[in-house]
C-alpha cells in the first residue's frame, strides 16, 4: 500500500498537554476536550473511512493469498504504521487481522499479547473473546503436532486461557456454532476428553439447526463447522461406547456433506467403515473401507489399510489382511500397524515373524509400547515361555506406570496367567487381586481366579 494516509494533526488547547492533565479533570470535561479536539482535526471521518477501506482491500487480498508475512509487515505495530486509524477506534479490526496472521507464522507469544489488547479495549466485544480463544487453541494444536513447544505449565495456563474466552463469546453470543465447535476440539483432540466435547458439538449441531433459512444464508461461513461438529460428535460417541448412536449421527453427517464436501472421501468412508467395525457389521464395514481405500494414498492414508486388515483378519481373510497391510510402505508403518501386522502373522502361526515385528514396534514406539509388549507376552504363553511371558508382561504394567500413571490390564492379567502356570499360586492371585482393583469386570478374570483359588486349596 503506497498511498497510506497522512496521519491527522490533533490539537492541543494552549497551556495543556495529555501527559500534565491532572487528576482534578472530572470525566465531563474531559470528553469535551476530546469532542473540541476531534472538531479541530484536519483529516475528516471520510477521509480516514476512505483510507481504512483502502486498507482493508489490501488486507483481504493478502489473506485471500495466504500472504502471512507480508500482511504482518503491512500491519504491525499499528500504533506506528496507522497511528491515526488507532486513534480513530479502528485499531481492534487492524490488531485482529494481525493476531490471525500471527497465529499462522507460529508466533503465538506476539498473537496473544494482541489478542488481549484487543479484549481490553473493547471487554464485551465477540470477536475479541473469540479471537483471543482462538490464538491460545491454535498454539496447544501447534504443541500438539510438535511445530512448537509449550511447557507443562504454559499448556496448562493456554488451556485455561482458552476456555475461559470460549465460554465468554458463547455467552455474548448463545447462537453461534463455531465457538462451540471449537471449544468441542479443544476437549476431544487437546485434552482428550471425549464426554466434555460431546455436548459442545450437539450445542454447535442444534444452534445451526435451529437457524431459519434466511440465517443460514447470512451465516453461511458457519455450515462447514456444522458437518465438522457432526464428524466429531461421531467420534465421541464411538470413543465412548455408544457406537450405534455413532452411527446414525454419522449418516446424518455424510448426507450434510453430500454436496459440500468439507470432509474427502477417504475420511468419511473410514469414520463410517470404523463405526460398522466397532458394531461387529463386518461387510458393511469392508464396504465403506474398500470405497475409502480407492482414494486413499497407502502412505499418508495408512490407518484405512490398517483397518482394513483388521476387518480382514475378524472374517479369517489372512490374504486379504496381508495384501491390505503390504499395500502400506514398509518404512512408513506405524506402530500400530506393526501391532496389526503381527496379529495377522500370529493367526496363521508365523509367531518368528510376529516377534520380529512386535519388536520393531516396541523399539520405536514411545507412547503405545506396552500394546506391543503384550502381544510379546501372549505369544509367549502360546509357547509354553512362561518366563519370558512374566517378563513381558511386567515390562508392559512398568511401562504403563511410568507413561500413564497406572498398571496395565491386559499385561496384569497375562502376569497372573503366567503365574498360574509356573505355579506361583500365591502370587498369581495376588495380581489377579489387584486387575480386580482396578478392573473390577475385566473379561475372563473371574474364572482365572476361580482356577488359582483351586490351586491354592489344593496346597492347603
Amino acid at each position: 500500500m503506497t498511498d497510506k494516509p497522512t496521519p491527522p494533526v490533533v490539537l492541543v488547547p494552549a497551556g495543556s498537554s495529555v501527559e500534565e492533565e491532572t487528576p482534578e479533570i472530572n470525566r465531563a470535561e474531559k470528553d469535551g476536550a476530546f469532542l473540541d479536539q476531534l472538531a479541530t482535526q484536519e483529516v475528516s471521518a471520510q477521509e480516514l473511512q476512505k483510507a481504512f477501506g483502502r486498507l482493508w482491500a489490501e488486507i483481504e487480498t493478502l489473506r485471500a493469498e495466504a500472504r502471512w508475512q507480508e500482511l504482518v509487515d503491512l500491519l504491525h505495530p499499528a500504533d506506528q504504521r496507522f497511528p491515526e486509524l488507532v486513534e480513530a477506534g479502528l485499531g481492534p479490526a487492524l490488531w485482529g487481522e494481525t493476531v490471525f496472521a500471527l497465529c499462522h507464522l507460529k508466533r503465538y507469544d506476539a498473537a496473544l499479547d494482541l489478542a488481549r489488547r484487543c479484549v481490553r479495549e473493547c471487554p464485551e466485544d465477540y470477536h475479541a473473546h473469540a479471537r483471543l480463544a482462538y490464538a491460545a487453541y491454535d498454539s496447544l494444536y501447534a504443541a500438539k503436532n510438535r511445530e512448537v513447544v509449550l511447557h507443562p505449565e504454559e499448556r496448562k495456563a493456554r488451556i485455561e486461557l482458552a476456555h475461559k474466552h470460549f465460554a465468554k463469546a458463547q455467552a455474548l453470543r448463545p447462537d453461534n456454532v463455531t465457538q462451540f465447535y471449537r471449544q468441542g476440539m479443544l476437549y476431544k483432540a487437546v485434552q482428550a476428553k471425549p464426554e466434555r466435547a460431546l455436548p459442545l458439538f450437539r450445542s454447535a449441531v442444534k444452534n445451526w439447526e435451529a437457524l431459519d433459512n434466511e440465517q443460514k444464508k447470512a451465516r453461511h461461513q458457519e455450515r462447514k463447522n456444522y458437518v465438522k461438529a457432526l464428524y466429531q460428535w461421531a467420534s465421541c460417541l464411538l470413543a465412548l461406547g455408544n457406537a450405534k448412536e455413532a452411527l446414525a449421527v454419522l449418516t446424518r453427517c455424510l448426507e450434510e456433506d453430500a454436496s459440500s464436501e468439507h470432509f474427502s472421501v477417504v475420511h468419511k468412508y473410514f469414520a463410517l467403515g470404523k463405526v460398522h467395525h466397532a458394531l461387529g457389521n463386518l461387510e458393511e464395514a469392508d464396504k465403506a473401507l474398500n470405497f475409502a481405500a480407492i482414494q486413499a494414498d497407502p502412505g499418508d492414508h495408512d490407518y484405512v489399510f490398517e483397518l482394513r486388515a483388521r476387518v480382514a483378519l475378524a472374517q479369517r481373510r489372512f490374504e486379504e489382511a496381508e495384501k491390505a497391510l503390504g499395500r502400506i510402505p514398509p518404512h512408513r508403518r506405524r506402530p500400530y500397524v506393526l501391532w496389526t501386522e503381527a496379529d495377522v502373522l500370529a493367526a496363521r502361526g508365523r509367531l518368528d515373524q510376529a516377534k520380529g515385528v512386535l519388536k520393531k514396534a516396541a523399539e520405536k514406539d514411545r507412547r503405545g509400547r506396552h500394546k506391543a509388549l503384550v502381544r510379546l507376552a501372549k505369544i509367549a504363553f502360546r509357547e509354553n515361555a512362561f518366563e519370558k511371558c512374566l517378563q513381558y508382561a511386567r515390562e508392559a504394567s512398568d511401562f504403563c506406570r511410568q507413561t500413564y500413571q497406572n498398571p496395565h490390564d491386559e499385561a496384569l492379567f497375562w502376569e497372573a496367567a503366567a503365574n498360574f502356570r509356573l505355579a506361583r499360586h500365591k502370587e498369581a492371585w495376588e495380581v489377579a487381586k489387584g486387575l480386580e482393583a482396578f478392573r473390577p469386570h475385566y473379561p475372563h478374570l473371574g474364572e482365572l481366579k476361580k482356577q488359582i483359588a483351586r490351586a491354592l486349596n489344593k496346597k492347603k
